[in-house]
Parts: structure tokens; C-alpha cells; sequence
């Protein structure tokens, strides 16, 4: 009982949520600082994957805690959220990062392959939008940064992969209009070509996300660009 009490008071310490797709090569670069105490913010690496029937949690390294959800399933996100909460935690940054796979050939998808990718990007963006900024709200601070491309202009990517982009970005827009008043950070990173594998590349994405969750209330940017 001492405990639970104990607990319930307890100062929570901030945290960083990066969701969506190709994370794994990610963690080894991700560190990002707490602008007020400047010690790293502990990581929650949020896979999606769409056949998971419960949120998994797969591993929990030194500052580092793995999970697999499925990001339209609004259940698993209520119990991520639970998790973070439970081990006394507090999202500070919130990174939405979109399959940037293209298909050289969308003629040749499917019904079904179009709808999974639409859910899989374009929708998993408003859930993970959701449900981090409910909590945000109440601490009334946080920010949400939304990966994405350039424009629509992009030759790096598919017509059906634009048109998702595109709408993350109007999403990100929408967001930054009605919570920024609020006291969140809603802002677009623009990327010109997605190299997961390329330290210089996720170092890089690091130090506009750590620039991004930094800039003081009177300078935050709606969008950025890292090319």
C-alpha cells in the first residue's frame, strides 16, 4: 500500500515516444536531451506491426524499451500509454515516422494492399496524434513531430505515398492550429529520401528533432526540412 502511495507521488521523469515503421536502426542515435534537467530522455521505441494481437513488449535495455503495437488499434495504444504512465513516465516528444517504402509499380496493388498501406501511414498518424496528445494536454506542454515528405513533387516517391504525405502534413497543420494555443508543439519534417540504414542520416534526424523539442514557446516551427 506504502508503495502504490509512494508511486502515485512520485515526480514522473520525461520521455520520448518514437512510433511507426523500420525503428530498429534508430535507438543507437536517438538520445535526446531534456531541455530542462539536460539528461537523456528515456526512449520508447514503438513499432508498428498489424498481426500483434496485445501490445508486446520486447526489450528493455539501458534507457531503451522496445514495443510492438498495432497503431490503429486504439486498445493497444490505451495500454501503451498505461505502460509508459506505470513505469513513471511522462511523454515529452512524440516522433511519427510513416513507411516510406514506395511500390515501383502501384498499378500493379491491390484493393487490399492500398487500404493496409493507408492504414498502416495515413490513419496510424491520427491514432498515434490521439492518444499522445490527451496526456500532453494535461501536463499542458509536449511536442509532436511528423515525419514526411517534401511535397508532392517528390521523385523519390509513389503517387499513392505522396498522397498519404500530403495528408500527414494538412494533419500536422490542423494540429498545430488548435493545440499550439495549448501549450503543444505540433511541427512537419520535411525528408527529401528516408536512409534508415545511414548513421550520418539518423544522427542527423536526431539533432532537428532535439532542435525542434527545444525551441522556446515565442520561435516554434510548423515545419522543417533535412535533406
Amino acid at each position: 500500500m506504502l508503495k502504490k502511495i509512494f508511486q502515485k507521488f512520485q515526480k514522473k521523469q520525461g520521455c520520448v515516444v518514437v512510433a511507426g515503421h523500420d525503428l530498429q536502426l534508430i535507438e543507437r542515435d536517438f538520445v535526446i536531451l531534456d531541455k530542462n534537467a539536460h539528461c537523456p530522455l528515456h526512449l520508447y521505441q514503438v513499432i508498428h506491426d498489424s498481426a500483434v494481437q496485445n501490445m508486446q513488449v520486447h526489450s528493455v535495455n539501458d534507457g531503451v524499451t522496445a514495443i510492438h503495437v498495432n497503431l490503429v488499434n486504439a486498445d493497444h495504444l490505451k495500454c501503451l500509454l498505461r505502460y509508459i504512465s506505470k513505469h513513471g513516465h511522462t511523454i515529452e516528444l512524440c516522433v511519427f515516422q510513416p513507411s516510406f517504402s514506395s511500390s515501383p509499380n502501384i498499378e500493379a496493388l491491390s484493393l487490399e494492399e492500398i487500404e493496409h498501406s493507408w492504414q498502416t501511414t495515413g490513419l496510424s498518424a491520427v491514432s498515434i496524434a490521439q492518444a499522445v496528445i490527451k496526456p500532453m494536454l494535461k501536463q499542458q506542454r509536449g511536442t509532436l513531430i511528423f515525419l514526411g515528405a517534401p511535397s508532392n513533387h517528390s521523385t523519390h516517391y509513389d503517387v499513392l505515398s505522396q498522397s498519404m504525405f500530403a495528408s500527414i502534413r494538412a494533419l500536422s497543420q490542423s494540429l498545430a492550429r488548435e493545440f499550439q494555443p495549448k501549450g503543444i508543439h505540433v511541427s512537419y519534417c520535411m525528408i527529401e529520401k528516408w536512409e534508415g540504414q545511414n548513421q550520418h542520416f539518423t544522427s542527423s534526424l536526431k539533432q532537428v528533432c532535439q532542435h525542434i523539442y527545444q525551441q522556446p514557446d515565442s520561435a516554434w516551427s510548423q515545419e522543417l526540412s533535412l535533406s
